[in-house]
């Protein structure tokens, strides 16, 4: 399993906000706390996402779904 693009840009950023303290204690914080989910590509390949990232989208998706939807039904209206 990879790790999708949007996720080595979190990891990314995570190091670089929380990197060079003591032990690195704030960095294992900030690592401890990120959540995973696996996504399934539409090739069918599984990668690693940041949970927070694909609930974002999620939402966008239905908001976008949603807006269409109501356009449609406009559209029937006249």
């Amino acid at each position: 399993m990879k790790l999708h693009d949007t996720l080595i840009n979190t990891l990314l950023q995570t190091y670089e906000t929380n990197s060079g303290w003591t032990e690195e204690k704030k960095l294992r914080a900030a690592l401890k706390a990120l959540d995973f989910s696996v996504y399934t590509q539409q090739d069918g390949t599984k990668v690693l996402v940041s949970t927070a990232t694909l609930q974002e989208h999620f939402r966008k998706f239905e908001q976008m779904q949603a807006q269409q939807r109501e356009l449609d039904a406009q559209r029937r209206g006249k």
